[in-house]
């Protein structure tokens, strides 16, 4: 009876999603008490600006480097190291906190120091993923790390108001330096291959011995071709730089792609717009708040969860839809929708109506709009965007989405000292109706359906000469055989056969009125 290995694979998998598990769950709960610390301290538009900034621009700035470490180094120790980094940091707060010490510019120090942790260990986390995870079980390893991002999301802001109503600051940082040891202990211990030797060992360099009936079951190293032992370190600086040189280059060329299809050009301006707008809702909302509700923290923990809620169940919505008829016009609906209910929040601000129940309503409904926002922009790129380009204009959308959070609570946060939020609200939510709207003329509808009709001529094309392509190698093999019988035919006439072979080809042109000739632009467009 044969017997099958048990490949061992999955339990190095389950204990490293584990692992990444608890670790983000101590660095959800520090966010969410350093954002509500801020406010409730300063109480000041400006601090709150910082804040956001410190904690976004560090991990945009070390992301393209943290890329090029995860394809060099060992993504194990990266993660580890950035995890330590990022605790160590959290500790001295905590130790400020229980001197009672803690000023702001340690909270916006050891944000940013958290920022630049996060952008090392993010795309070493994504790297890892399918080093240990089989192919064919990669949609589904990633489906669950997803799920379980987003439900520590959600319950990281109900955890964290439970703590900060029941103990003091410094206990949120604890636990962070808690789960960041749990969590690096676990990938210090667990046998992972690495990413270029393929060598499967722990942290120490140990493989650990496998039973009668075990195997690891992981996925072939990609790069066993490739030696460290040969390359000097010269080399390697080399590689790195012509590495930078050429993402850069390639960078541009996805620039220049988007800026030459006008329509692409302002769609991407319009989203751009958009995000920026958005921006003061994410910044201000804690500080709008304390000044309109009060300073208990279960107002902003009801907030976030019903946001993040929100986005759950619109989530899920979009899934059991499965597709938009127009992207482009779930585009404009949901941005359109996403705009009035800033609109509605803040007249209701105004004129002074608003009660904590509806603004918990509101952010419900907001949080169940931003995944139709959201994927309709991206399957719209993904369908109107060359397959050859797709990289290039998705990292260039992904910078302007990261960028324009930091970049509008610069700009539009510190006014909030001044002017009263609902009115930065008030304008936010008319400059995206006004963006919405205007980008009927600067990205219209016939946008979708003239790309639909260019993808259709593509594909003929492709076809037709996939199909010259058949044709011709079975003329070759025809006028092969042909050959050959011409060779062993003595009796053969070539004027004789040919002379009869046009004939034949006259009388059936004769007889065929029907002939089917492929449809011109003009009708491929009258047909749609």
């Amino acid at each position: 009876m044969e017997v099958k290995n048990k490949p061992l694979s999955r339990h190095v998998i389950t204990a490293f999603l584990s692992g990444q598990a608890v670790s983000l769950l101590g660095s959800s709960l520090v966010q969410f008490a350093i954002i509500w610390y801020v406010t409730l301290q300063t109480n000041s538009a400006t601090s709150m600006t910082i804040i956001t900034v410190t904690s976004l621009i560090p991990q945009l700035l070390v992301a393209p480097l943290a890329g090029v470490w995860a394809d060099r180094y060992d993504r194990r120790w990266l993660i580890m190291l950035s995890d330590g980094g990022i605790a160590l940091a959290t500790a001295w707060l905590m130790i400020m906190a229980l001197r009672n010490g803690l000023q702001m510019w340690m909270i916006y120090l050891v944000s940013a120091i958290r920022s630049l942790g996060g952008g090392i260990q993010s795309p070493a986390n994504q790297a890892l993923i399918p080093q240990i995870t089989p192919e064919d079980k990669l949609v589904r390893i990633n489906g669950i790390y997803s799920t379980i991002s987003n439900m520590l999301m959600l319950l990281s802001p109900i955890l964290g108001g439970v703590l900060l109503s029941l103990t003091p600051i410094w206990s949120v940082f604890l636990v962070d330096v808690i789960t960041a040891i749990v969590g690096i202990s676990i990938m210090f211990f667990i046998p992972i291959p690495h990413q270029i030797t393929g060598k499967i060992v722990n942290a120490l360099g140990n493989t650990p011995r496998l039973k009668e009936g075990e195997c690891w079951g992981f996925p072939e190293s990609r790069l066993d071709a490739v030696s460290s032992k040969d390359a000097s370190s010269q080399d390697m600086v080399i590689s790195e730089l012509e590495a930078l040189e050429s993402g850069l280059s390639k960078f541009n060329e996805g620039f220049s792609y988007v800026n030459k299809i006008k329509p692409l050009r302002n769609l991407m301006l319009t989203y751009a717009g958009f995000m920026l707008m958005l921006s003061p809702v994410i910044t201000l909302i804690p500080l709008f708040i304390r000044r309109h509700f009060g300073i208990e923290v279960w107002y902003i923990t009801a907030t976030e969860t019903a946001l993040f809620a929100g986005m759950a169940i619109g989530g899920l919505l979009v899934s059991f839809k499965g597709y938009f008829r127009s992207c482009l016009r779930t585009v404009r609906t949901s941005g359109l929708l996403v705009a009035m209910v800033m609109l509605t929040v803040s007249l209701l601000a105004i004129f002074e109506s608003i009660l904590f129940s509806i603004f918990a309503v509101l952010a419900l409904l907001l949080g169940m709009i931003v995944p139709f926002y959201s994927t309709a922009v991206t399957t719209l790129f993904q369908r109107e965007v060359e397959s050859e380009y797709h990289g290039r204009v998705f990292a260039l959308l992904y910078m302007i989405g990261s960028a324009a959070i930091p970049l509008g609570s610069i700009l539009l946060g510190p006014l909030a000292d001044f002017i009263s939020i609902e009115y930065i609200f008030l304008a936010a939510a008319v400059i995206q109706i006004v963006l919405m709207l205007t980008s009927l003329k600067t990205v219209p509808n016939t946008f979708e359906i003239e790309t639909a009709l260019i993808r259709t001529k593509r594909n003929r094309v492709s076809q037709s000469e996939m199909s010259e392509e058949s044709i011709d190698h079975e003329s070759q093999e025809v006028d092969g055989a042909v050959g050959h019988d011409l060779h062993n035919n003595d009796d053969f006439v070539p004027g004789d056969a040919t002379q009869e072979n046009d004939d034949a080809t006259d009388r059936e042109l004769h007889n065929n009125s029907d002939i089917v000739t492929e449809p011109s632009d003009q009708q491929l467009g009258n047909g749609h």
